[in-house]
């Protein structure tokens, strides 16, 4: 009995010191909208097109190599099928090289990138928080249902694009 209600104090007064001035934003969308954001996207295709495409040009010609034997292995030397087979596997170890290389290279610059919005993001986040007197502001990660009355996505979007 006592300590049920201790427990309800505990709570009143929790609720009490709770009822400041809070907000929610949408982490995914500030990721997926916010101009650092989409900054951070373009590099990454300026930095890595043309590694793509040069990969995606190897996977065509080691697919055009495939059908070229396929078509004249019965017309080919054992000597012949052999350098071929060998350089399809050649080629295809290259390829497998080459996309896990450039797969790594992207993992640890999409990686660097997000540092630096979620950085961007936390100081804007903090300085409207600050600015704006509020005592919480949660991400959808923590929040399972928030009202749209308090979702200031928006506004933080908005600030972003002040930076």
């Amino acid at each position: 009995m006592k300590q049920s209600i201790l427990v309800i104090l505990f709570l009143a007064s929790f609720s009490l010191q709770a009822s400041g001035k809070y907000a929610f934003i949408n982490s995914k969308l500030l990721l997926e909208k916010s101009p650092q954001a989409v900054a951070a996207n373009a590099s990454m295709q300026q930095q890595f097109g043309a590694r793509e495409q040069s990969l995606r040009g190897l996977a065509q010609s080691i697919e055009k190599m495939e059908a070229d034997y396929a078509k004249d292995k019965a017309i080919m030397s054992s000597e012949q099928q052999k350098k071929a087979e060998d350089n399809l596997i050649q080629n295809k170890r290259r390829f497998q090289f080459e996309q896990q290389s450039m797969q790594e290279d992207l993992q640890s610059r999409q990686r660097e990138l997000l540092k630096e919005v979620q950085i961007a993001l936390r100081s804007v986040i903090q300085a409207y928080g600050k600015a704006n007197n509020y005592d919480f502001i949660f991400t959808d990660a923590s929040i399972a249902f928030a009202s749209d009355t308090v979702d200031i996505t928006d506004e933080i979007l908005l600030e972003l694009e002040k930076k």
